[in-house]
C-alpha cells in the first residue's frame, strides 16, 4: 500500500530519497526548517532558494541513477535549462534529447519539481513552522544580495560547462565555482566580504563613522 503524504513536497521527498547533507540533520524537514529558520548553526535561506536546492537534489538522485555526472557545473546548468523561461527553446529541447539518450524523461523530471509556495505550504501548514520577522529588520536585502551572486554564478556555470563540453579547460568538470562579492575602502586598500562588512557593522575599522 502506498504510504499517505501530505503534500507534493513530501511525496516527491519520498519518491526520490532525498535526504539532507551528511551531519546536517535527521531528514529532510528537520533540514528543510532549519535552513529556513537559520538555526543550529545554520544561516537563513528564503524559500526560493530553498526550493531551488530541493529541486537540484532531485535531479542529482536521478542523475546518479541513470549513470549520469552530478558534478555542481553539470547541475546547476542543466537545472537552469531545464526550469527557466530565459534560456532559449532550442537549448532546452537539446537538453531533454539529450538526458533522453540516457533513459531519462526530462520533461516529467521538471513537473516533479516544486516552488516556493508549494514548499512554504509544506513548512507552515504540514510542519506548522512559522519564521517570525522583526517589525525593524527584515534582512530582505542580505536575501537579495544572495541571489543576485547565486544567479551570477549560475550564469558562470553554464558557460563553463560549455567550455568543458568543448574540452577547453582541462579538469573544468570536477571544480566548484566560488563567487563571493566584496565592498571596498575609500580611503586605504582594507577589502571585505559583504557577509563580513553585514555582521560587524562596517567595512574598515580605520576608517568607519562612530558617531
Amino acid at each position: 500500500m502506498t504510504p499517505d503524504h501530505c503534500c507534493k513536497v513530501e511525496r516527491v521527498s519520498a519518491t526520490f530519497d532525498i535526504s539532507p547533507p551528511s551531519r546536517d540533520a535527521d531528514d529532510i524537514d528537520e533540514y528543510l526548517v532549519e535552513r529556513w529558520l537559520g538555526i543550529n548553526g545554520n544561516d537563513s535561506v528564503g524559500l526560493r532558494t530553498l526550493a531551488e536546492w530541493f529541486n537540484k537534489q532531485i535531479l542529482r538522485e536521478v542523475y546518479r541513477e541513470h549513470g549520469r555526472s552530478d558534478s555542481n557545473v553539470r547541475i546547476n546548468s542543466d537545472f537552469d535549462a531545464l526550469q527557466s523561461d530565459k534560456i532559449p527553446v532550442h537549448e532546452r529541447e537539446e537538453l531533454i534529447s539529450e538526458l533522453a539518450d540516457d533513459g531519462i524523461d526530462g520533461e516529467a523530471i521538471s513537473k516533479k519539481f516544486i516552488s516556493k509556495s508549494t514548499l512554504s505550504r509544506h513548512l507552515k501548514n504540514c510542519l506548522d513552522v512559522n519564521k517570525e520577522r522583526s517589525n525593524s529588520d527584515t534582512e530582505w536585502e542580505i536575501e537579495r544580495i544572495t541571489i543576485a551572486k547565486n544567479t551570477y554564478k549560475s550564469h558562470l556555470e553554464s558557460a563553463l560547462q560549455s567550455l568543458d563540453n568543448k574540452e577547453k579547460i582541462n579538469g573544468i568538470k570536477s571544480s566548484e565555482v566560488q563567487v563571493q562579492a566584496y565592498v571596498s575602502c575609500s580611503e586605504c586598500p582594507t577589502r571585505v566580504t559583504i557577509e563580513t562588512a553585514y555582521d560587524q557593522g562596517y567595512v574598515c575599522s580605520n576608517h568607519h563613522d562612530t558617531s
